[in-house]
């Protein structure tokens, strides 16, 4: 019988996906978040400021951002706070919402560089193609791996009507990359030459028969949260991607 991923921390990651090789890729804007109940990626939006899943932060505890220098070497970031999307609720693996933001205590600096937000338009129509990235494993025994991969896959249609999901699919059920366990809250990023913008953030997904992987990820358009990324960046008085670019705006 196939099931449903819990929409847990440790609950999903790249599954087939290639470690990501090019020092100037996803390696500059994903991260790896450590929560009280286990793994999580992320997309750094602004010198200090993590974009991720809900449920990546909605547990009381300790938190640890995880990033990759230029020759992939893991550096550690302290948090100084997280917070969920108000309209989220843990106590649903699929609810909607499912957004949240992490500070960190200082920014990265030059050697990482903050994914774009989308502008106006996102990722609506079936067949775009996509980049998902997240530092989980191909299977839940090797969870704590940490190494960062990556998978193209395309967009089809939402996933969960009426929840404000979209989904995404590959060529060859069989063989196509997926979610599995660590990428939860990890990001999907459309790529124009060298610049990222996040348009997703991978939530979940149905479980492919005898697996705790998936390979019809979830995700959740980041265009409809744009307001209150901003809102709630301006309260903790940081600064946000621009739309469409590499650049940052910052906040005096």
């Amino acid at each position: 019988m196939v099931g449903l991923l819990a929409a847990m921390p440790s609950a999903e990651a790249v599954m087939r996906g290639e470690p990501a090789r090019d020092p100037n890729g996803t390696r500059r804007s994903t991260v790896l978040i450590e929560t009280p109940e286990g793994v999580c990626t992320g997309a750094l939006i602004g010198p200090d400021l993590v974009l991720t899943a809900g449920h990546c932060v909605s547990a009381r505890g300790r938190y640890r951002v995880r990033y990759l220098d230029r020759s992939f070497r893991r550096a550690t970031a302290s948090v100084a706070r997280v917070q969920a999307h108000p309209g989220f609720d843990a106590r649903h693996g699929f609810a909607s919402d499912d957004v949240g933001l992490i500070q960190l205590a200082r920014p990265l600096g030059a050697d990482a560089r903050a994914a774009a937000l989308p502008g106006g338009w996102g990722a609506n129509g079936r067949g775009e193609e996509m980049i998902i990235a997240g530092f989980g494993s191909t299977e839940r025994a090797r969870a704590r791996d940490g190494v960062l991969r990556e998978a193209l896959m395309r967009t089809s249609q939402p996933s969960v009507q009426g929840r404000g999901f979209a989904g995404l699919s590959g060529e060859d059920r069989a063989q196509r990359s997926g979610m599995c366990v660590g990428d939860s809250g990890g990001p999907v990023y459309r790529r124009s030459g060298g610049a990222f913008t996040v348009v997703g953030i991978l939530k979940g997904g149905t479980t492919d028969p005898g697996r705790e992987c998936t390979s019809t990820p979830i995700y959740v358009p980041v265009r409809d949260y744009v307001s209150w990324i901003r809102g709630t960046a301006a309260q903790w008085r940081t600064s946000v991607g621009l739309p469409a670019t590499g650049t940052v705006e910052m906040r005096q």
